[in-house]
């Protein structure tokens, strides 16, 4: 995951020195170790080799609206109809037209109106997003809303680390579910650049028929890199899903008053957390490479912490934003 707002580009002088002391801390502490032996997982076999699979499990107060709920604030908005602006919407409402379910008894609106309740009756979240998306921008809380059409455990909250840009290989691709009160990451390693393919076998195992993508800044990184090193692998499989990108929503909500939208900012202001230990995203490539040059695990450290905290933060926002946006009025 790298954004406009990402310490690739604006991380300090200090911040780099800091990540580098840490470096030289770590080898020395991990000499002599395995990687086993630091990270509890184990050797994930795949039909195309093998790779590290590190799982961990937490708890998370996770909120999303109910099916009703969303459908309800949806529907609500007359203006997600054509031809209906605010003035229409509101001569409509002083003749009793208070939402998108009343328009079917209206000559006008009728026949649209029926047509979007159709893709409300079938919870179809692309089709309600792409919907919401044509009559305002695809950060607005309504898209958002889309989402409760499924359920909790549809959620793949996902962030890559990779050794740069431009056809690099993935070096490690975590994932996220959600179920009741916990949150799972499982965080794919690759021990060394060959397993890569495996890597991207062990992630296709969670995309199903129903999953949802949720990233920062995934539909302009994330999913397009992995889909290009499928493509280098021949690994073929059609992964287009419905994606709800929370880099786009966190700009909406919280740009005028947070410095900026980078996620440890948002850890920071939002959530009260600052993390500890952690390395600018430019310098994951440093740390790897250090790892397999050296076959000290120790770099690796800061390299998976910082993914996992990605993956748990982005769900927290996903559920914050659910919260801070179900109190408005459309």
């Amino acid at each position: 995951m790298l954004n406009s707002d990402s310490p690739y580009t604006n991380t300090g002088h200090d911040e780099y020195e800091d990540a580098f002391r840490l470096r030289k801390e770590l080898l020395s502490r991990c000499e002599g170790m395995s990687l086993e032996e630091l990270f509890k997982g184990n050797e994930l076999s795949t039909e195309v080799g093998t790779c590290y699979n590190i799982e961990n499990e937490s708890k998370l107060k996770f909120n999303t609206l109910s099916v009703k709920s969303a459908r309800e604030k949806i529907l609500s908005d007359l203006k997600l109809l054509s031809g209906i602006g605010e003035v229409k919407a509101h001569k409509l409402r002083s003749e009793g037209y208070n939402t998108i379910e009343d328009l079917t008894e209206h000559y006008k609106h009728k026949e649209e109106a029926l047509k979007l309740l159709k893709i409300m009756d079938d919870c179809d979240t692309c089709c309600t997003a792409d919907w919401i998306s044509g009559w305002y921008p695809k950060s607005h809380p309504l898209v958002l809303f889309s989402s409760s059409f499924n359920d909790d455990d549809d959620f793949i909250f996902l962030d890559i680390e990779t050794l740069g840009f431009f056809n690099q290989p993935i070096i490690l691709l975590g994932l996220a579910n959600v179920s009741g009160k916990k949150i799972t990451v499982n965080q794919y390693l690759c021990r060394s650049i060959e397993e890569e393919d495996a890597v991207l076998s062990s992630f296709l195992t969670h995309v199903l028929p129903e999953s949802v993508y949720v990233t920062f800044n995934g539909q302009t990184f994330d999913i397009p890199f992995i889909i290009n090193r499928m493509k280098y692998h021949n690994i073929k499989k059609d992964i287009d899903k419905v994606h709800f990108d929370m880099l786009h929503f966190s700009r909406r909500a919280w740009s005028e008053e947070l410095p900026n939208c980078q996620l440890t900012t948002i850890e920071k202001y939002i959530f009260g957390m600052e993390r500890k230990n952690d390395i600018p995203s430019s310098l994951v490539p440093e740390f790897y490479k250090k790892y397999t040059k050296t076959g000290n695990p120790g770099p690796l450290i800061p390299v998976i912490e910082h993914n996992r905290h990605d993956i748990i933060t982005l769900a927290k926002i996903f559920s914050k934003l659910h919260e801070k946006w179900n109190e408005m009025k459309f």
